[in-house]
């Protein structure tokens, strides 16, 4: 079974966003690629610096990488899109926003992108954080659920943070809706939405079924895989077509996931070739890989 894992953000999980998270990440994935059978990643890029170091993971493994590179909407010029084609990259990654995504101040960066045939990445749904009160630290050591001092630091240190944000800024504006729109005046672009706009999967799939270009990957954890699973949203609410795996995770846990959705798709009867579409077929299609 071949694997492109459409999701992978460059450093290491319990460093991401901090300097130096990039540090010895690429040896390690090459080696988790290596054991889990994934032949391509798109690899994502942190903000800040991130996107010189992505140009050079990308200049190191070309074979195993498509580089997306980190735009900030309010921030940066739509000249860094431009960059971006020039530097080799295949795509964009976007989240967090002041405006709604399909506000028409965002157009001009959708219509360079589509210009040249860049891929757009979007966050879709509820932007996670530092703490999971649900799982607690089950997935990921450091979301384990503070207490006390712990917890005043942690509020302490997002008070600090929030300073340099614009206020807008909201899981609110990240909707899978929003795609639609998107999708409607750009017909071109190529757009995935990430975590299929978790927790609105129906919006998601109503969307992905209209767009020709409009796919959602299917990244998110052990809450969005149950939630897709139990839901039964594959076959019924968006087609196998529409899909594309990520696994958005601690690269210790990245073949397990693959484990678990095989045996998610084999359970609902999935085909081999459609399998095939969500595991490696439909992101190879859509970042122009083996044509």
């Amino acid at each position: 079974m071949r694997v492109f894992d459409a999701h992978v953000h460059y450093g290491f999980w319990d460093k991401l966003f901090s300097r130096g998270a990039e540090i010895g990440f690429l040896e390690a994935l090459s080696d988790t690629c290596e054991e889990a059978g994934i032949e391509k990643v798109a690899l994502l890029a942190n903000p800040g610096r991130g996107n010189d170091a992505l140009a050079g993971a990308l200049e190191r493994r070309p074979d195993l990488i498509v580089a997306l590179g980190r735009l900030e909407l309010d921030k940066d010029p739509v000249t860094l899109v431009e960059d971006f084609y020039q530097r080799g990259f295949h795509g964009i990654k976007i989240s967090g926003v002041s405006r709604n995504y399909d506000d028409p101040a965002y157009y001009p960066f959708y219509e360079a992108a589509q210009a040249r045939g860049l891929r757009i990445l979007f966050h879709t749904g509820i932007l996670g954080g530092p703490v999971d009160y649900l799982e607690g630290g089950k997935e990921d050591a450091w979301k384990a659920i503070p207490e006390g001092a712990d917890e005043e630091a942690l509020v302490t240190r997002l008070s600090r943070g929030i300073k340099r944000e614009r206020y807008g800024y909201s899981s609110a504006r990240m909707q899978p809706i929003y795609l639609d729109t998107i999708a409607f005046y750009f017909p071109e672009l190529f757009i995935i939405g990430a975590h299929l706009g978790w927790p609105d999967y129906r919006t998601a799939s109503a969307v992905a079924r209209w767009r020709p270009r409009l796919y959602f990957d299917i990244s998110g954890g052990d809450v969005v895989h149950n939630h897709i699973v139990e839901g039964g949203y594959i076959g019924k609410e968006i087609s196998p077509r529409k899909l594309v795996y990520g696994s958005d995770s601690d690269l210790r846990r990245v073949k397990g996931d693959i484990e678990r959705w095989k045996a998610a798709f084999d359970t609902m009867g999935l085909s081999a070739d459609d399998q095939d579409r969500i595991f490696y077929r439909n992101a190879a299609y859509i970042y122009g890989i083996d044509k």
